[in-house]
C-alpha cells in the first residue's frame, strides 16, 4: 500500500483538524514501534488510519454499522463515538484491502483497549493519546514512560483515560477496564487503581 493512496484516502474522508492529529499519531507510533522493537511500517500505517470512521454519526453510522454487520454493545449505544475504532478496521479492510490483523486490531482497540493487546495495539492506544496535538494533565508522565516500558505507559494511560470517562459522566466500557486489569495482573504498574 503506497503512503500516497493513503493520503488520498484520508483526505477523502478526514478534515484537516484530524488529519494533521493522524500524521501526529503516525510519527509518534513509528518512533515508539522503533523504540520497542516493533515493525515500523505497520505502526505509522495504523497511525495514519486510526481515526478514520471519526467524526461519522447518526444515519451514516447506522447504515455504515449495518454494512459492516457491527452491533453496538450497551456502552457503545450510550456513546456512539466508541464505535470508531471497530467501525474504521472494517472500513480499511474493505475499502483499502488491509489484510493484516495487527493493523486491523490496532485500529480496532484504540478507543477501549481491551485485555491481551498487542505490542502494535499498545502502540497505537498510547500514540493516538500522546502526539504532538494533545495537552492535559500528566501527558509529560505518559510520554516519558511510552519511551521506557510501554506495558507501565499503558497503564498510566489507561488509568488517565478511565479517571477522564468517569470524570465526563459516560459508562466505562467494559474493555478498558480489562485491559486496565491486565496491566495490573502483569505487575507493571505504580498507579492507583482507579475508582469503581
Amino acid at each position: 500500500m503506497q503512503e500516497e493512496n493513503v493520503r488520498t484516502y484520508l483526505e477523502k474522508k478526514l478534515d484537516k483538524k484530524r488529519i494533521a492529529h493522524s500524521v501526529g499519531t503516525a510519527n509518534v507510533a513509528s518512533t515508539l514501534a522503533d523504540k520497542h522493537n516493533a515493525d515500523t511500517q505497520k505502526a505509522y500505517l495504523a497511525g495514519l488510519l486510526h481515526d478514520i470512521a471519526k467524526g461519522i454519526c447518526g444515519d451514516e453510522l447506522d447504515r455504515l454499522l449495518n454494512t459492516y454487520g457491527i452491533v453496538a454493545d450497551d456502552t457503545e449505544q450510550q456513546n456512539p463515538e466508541l464505535l470508531h475504532g471497530r467501525l474504521g478496521a472494517a472500513m480499511v479492510r474493505d475499502e483499502l484491502g488491509i489484510a493484516d490483523e495487527d493493523i486491523l486490531n490496532a485500529i480496532r482497540w484504540h478507543t477501549t483497549g481491551r485485555a491481551g493487546m498487542s505490542l502494535l495495539e499498545k502502540i497505537i492506544y498510547l500514540a493516538d493519546l500522546i502526539e504532538p496535538t494533545r495537552n492535559f494533565e500528566g501527558i509529560c508522565d505518559i510520554r516519558a514512560l511510552s519511551e521506557d516500558d510501554i506495558d507501565v505507559a499503558m497503564c498510566a494511560a489507561l488509568t488517565q483515560v478511565m479517571d477522564f470517562v468517569r470524570r465526563k459522566g459516560f459508562a466505562l466500557h467494559p474493555n478498558s477496564l480489562m485491559a486496565y486489569n491486565d496491566c495490573i495482573k502483569g505487575g507493571k504498574t505504580q498507579f492507583e487503581t482507579p475508582t469503581q
